[in-house]
C-alpha cells in the first residue's frame, strides 16, 4: 500500500503569467522574494489533473488518514492521492478552491502564518500575494490547514532557512503560534524543502510528527514520516506527465 501526494503553489489563467521572469511575492510579514514560474500551474491544466483523478475514481486523503495509516496499520483506500498548496497565496481561493469543492475533493493548505493579512484584498495577478485569514478560513470544507511556521520561511544565500538559523527554543514557539491557528498543527511543510537530519531531530522535540519534503517518489509504510515525499506539479505539466506521477505510485 503506498500513496502519492502532490505540491502545488501557485495558479493562473493561460496569458496571466511572465513566464521569462520569477513572480514577486507578497505578503504581511516583511519579507522580500520572488516564486519561481516554473511552480505555478495554469488552472486549465489544474482543472483538467484534477478531473483525470475524479473519472480515475481516485481518493484524495485526508492528514487523519495519513496518521492512521503509519499509527494504526489502517489501510488506505484504493487509488489514495493528497493533493497539498504551499503557502496559501490568493490563487487558490480564486481559482483552486472553487474546483476541489465542485469535485468534493480534499487538500492541504501549508500555512506560513505570518504571511496571512488580516483584511481582504482583490486578487492580483502580476503578484504572488497571500490571501486574508478570512479567505482561508472560508476554505475550510475542502481544505485543512497544516503548519509552515509562523515567521521562519526565509531562505538565505548559502541555501540554508531561517529555520535552520533560529534557536530551538525560538523554532518551538514559532511553531506552536502557527499550531494554534491551523487544523493540524503537527504536520509540517519544510520551507523551500531544506533540512538535514539536526532539523528533523529539533522537529521531534518541537512536537513535529509529520513532515513533507520537496523530494518526489512514492510513500509507502517504510518511508519515514518525517522525510514524506512529494511531487511537485510544474507549470506546463501535461496531462501524459501527471499520469505518469499518479501511475508511479499506483504500481507501488
Amino acid at each position: 500500500m503506498s500513496f502519492t501526494v502532490l505540491m502545488y503553489h501557485e495558479f493562473r489563467k493561460r496569458g496571466d503569467i511572465d513566464v521569462t521572469s520569477p513572480s514577486t511575492i507578497s505578503v504581511e510579514q516583511y519579507y522580500q522574494d520572488a516564486l519561481p514560474t516554473v511552480l505555478f500551474s495554469y488552472i486549465d491544466d489544474f482543472k483538467e489533473q484534477m478531473m483525470y483523478l475524479k473519472s480515475g475514481g481516485y481518493h484524495t486523503l485526508t492528514l487523519q488518514e495519513i496518521k492512521d495509516f503509519y499509527e494504526k496499520g489502517i489501510q488506505l483506500p484504493e487509488k489514495s492521492i493528497l493533493v497539498t498548496i504551499d503557502d496559501a497565496f490568493q490563487s487558490v481561493y480564486q481559482y483552486a478552491y472553487p474546483i476541489l469543492k465542485e469535485l468534493q475533493f480534499h487538500a492541504v493548505s501549508f500555512v506560513v502564518l505570518g504571511w496571512l493579512s488580516n483584511e481582504r484584498e482583490p486578487f492580483d495577478p502580476t503578484v504572488s500575494k497571500v490571501m486574508s485569514k478570512q479567505e482561508l478560513e472560508e476554505m475550510l470544507d475542502v481544505v485543512e490547514l497544516a503548519n509552515h511556521t509562523t515567521n521562519l520561511h526565509k531562505r538565505y544565500p548559502d541555501g540554508t532557512s531561517e529555520m535552520q538559523a533560529t534557536s530551538l527554543q525560538e523554532l518551538k514557539k514559532d511553531l506552536a503560534a502557527c499550531g494554534e491557528y491551523v487544523t493540524c498543527p503537527d504536520v509540517f511543510a519544510y520551507p523551500f524543502g531544506i533540512y538535514t537530519p539536526k532539523d528533523i531531530e529539533r522537529l521531534i522535540e518541537a512536537g513535529i510528527k509529520y513532515a513533507f519534503t520537496t523530494v518526489p517518489g512514492v510513500n509507502t509504510l517504510h518511508t519515514p514520516v518525517l522525510e514524506l515525499h512529494r511531487d511537485t506539479v510544474t507549470l506546463g505539466c501535461t496531462l501524459e506527465e501527471f499520469k505518469t506521477i499518479i501511475e508511479r505510485g499506483a504500481r507501488k
